[in-house]
């Protein structure tokens, strides 16, 4: 194959598929640009990453298979990842620094930012809360089409159990402190008090 298009098993498309794999490619990857780890300094200091290089989200990702076959860059990814003990997409971050292109945001639209709703997505990445598990930050439209997708199969069980009130209310209640548990060096809510998920949606080839 010319070309590879890569999704993690959270996302659901609203739109073809082959409508990505089309896409134009100048690269050898097109990816999210903006993951939200992008913002955690002990992830850019672990990683090495030049000053400002952007990191992307791999959950939905197209491969130029020429130019990465010509690079070696997946095996080198491979290697990376074994080496360095980190998952796929800090090592695909890595080997792809400065070899990858942004795709529009609606080809990963996270759960985890507020960019717009399900129906406004063409691929909707459940980044955060799972339509099978933690439910919280998963539009009812989305959870219905998973549920009936799920349906008389081995996966269908969790969507027959409640979700407990209290679990929403409680992380509700929290994210509302996250500026206040920054102060006490954790970087995951000091960067997540400031993110500006609008900045993502206007950044795009």
């Amino acid at each position: 194959y010319d070309r590879i298009a890569y999704t993690d098993c959270d996302v659901l498309f609203n739109r073809d598929i082959n409508d990505l794999a089309r896409q134009r490619l100048r690269a050898p990857l097109l990816a999210a640009h903006d993951d939200y780890m992008y913002f955690r300094p002990s992830y850019r200091q672990k990683l090495k990453l030049a000053p400002g290089a952007p990191y992307f989200n791999s959950g939905v990702v197209v491969f130029d298979m020429n130019a990465v076959r010509e690079n070696a860059l997946l095996e080198r990814t491979r290697k990376t990842a074994i080496d360095g003990s980190m998952n796929d997409q800090n090592a695909l971050n890595v080997v792809f620094e400065g070899k990858w292109q942004t795709m529009h945001p609606n080809w990963n639209l996270q759960s985890l930012g507020e960019l717009g709703g399900f129906s406004q997505a063409w691929a909707r990445h459940f980044a955060g809360g799972k339509p099978w598990g933690n439910q919280v930050g998963v539009e009812l439209e989305a959870l219905r089409i998973w549920r009936d997708l799920a349906r008389d199969t081995p996966w269908g069980r969790p969507f027959e159990q409640r979700i407990p009130f209290e679990r929403g209310v409680v992380k509700r209640f929290l994210r509302r402190f996250d500026a206040v548990a920054g102060l006490f060096g954790k970087d995951v809510q000091r960067r997540r008090a400031r993110y500006d998920g609008s900045r993502m949606h206007a950044i795009y080839a």
